[in-house]
């Protein structure tokens, strides 16, 4: 892609509307530094980016408050460029959670060794990385065809990512209260089925992401709310019904992540 064709699919980060130059011809914001680097190859600058990482706290309050309105000023902020450190940080407590710590609470309460598996962190963090890799492309440009305001990969790369962050911030709400309702039946002698209770927890947290999904790509593409609703679910159904579990499955079947977990102290 060219430069000139980058900086013509840039939009405003104000307004949203599309950029033709260094100013913004609808609200006078002026265009960020670099405008013309937006594209897919700006992708592995930011993955190479050694900026420190700052605000992850605020990034995390930000999206417990206003999910929607906090992943777009994240995305559409040009300074703003620590979203790979905090999908790291918010998936690695996620699934240490899930897979390390409190299954060796619940081992060490109920007396049953060997429930813990760290390699089970690392085969899922590759399995998200590879996701984000094989999806995001996808898609960008469906949403391209699809919504009325030109956005550059660079920025929607940044979107999924800060999606996937916030997935994960939402999966670690959902163990949590799952662990919390298993603690609690156990104290007041009250058994909860957990196979019902982690059903109803997992059928919640879906609904908060597809919902967040489809407000998101409403507003950050200019889609009216049943296309971004029929964009998002046709992108579940290829995330979670073909893409993930076809990278779990291959993943557990290669053993790389129990590889990798024997290979790192």
């Amino acid at each position: 892609m060219s430069g000139s064709e980058t900086a013509s699919a840039a939009s405003c980060s104000n307004c949203g509307h599309p950029l033709t130059g260094p100013y913004c011809a609808n609200c006078g914001t002026r265009a960020p530094d670099g405008l013309a680097h937006e594209g897919w190859t700006s992708v592995a600058s930011q993955l190479l980016d050694k900026e420190a990482s700052r605000g992850h706290v605020a990034t995390l309050m930000a999206f417990l408050r206003a999910p929607v309105q906090t992943i777009l000023a994240r995305t559409l902020d040009p300074t703003y460029r620590s979203h790979w450190t905090f999908l790291s940080l918010c998936l690695g407590v996620q699934l240490t959670l899930s897979f390390v710590i409190l299954p060796r609470l619940f081992g060490g309460i109920y007396h049953v060794p060997g429930l813990a598996d760290k390699s089970a962190v690392l085969t899922n963090q590759l399995v998200q990385y590879a996701g984000i890799v094989i999806l995001t492309p996808i898609q960008y440009y469906l949403c391209r065809a699809l919504g009325s305001i030109a956005r550059t990969p660079a920025s929607y790369v940044k979107l999924c990512v800060l999606s996937v962050s916030y997935c994960a911030i939402i999966s670690t709400v959902l163990v949590l209260t799952f662990w919390g309702l298993g603690v609690a039946s156990m104290l007041l002698s009250n058994p909860v089925d957990p196979g019902m209770s982690g059903m109803v927890l997992t059928s919640l947290a879906q609904i908060a992401i597809v919902v967040f999904v489809t407000l998101t790509h409403k507003r950050f593409w200019g889609m009216s709310m049943l296309v971004a609703a029929a964009a998002t679910f046709g992108i579940a159904l290829l995330s979670w019904g073909v893409v993930y579990p076809a990278l779990m499955d291959g993943m557990t079947a290669s053993g790389l992540g129990r590889m990798l977990d024997d290979l790192l102290p």
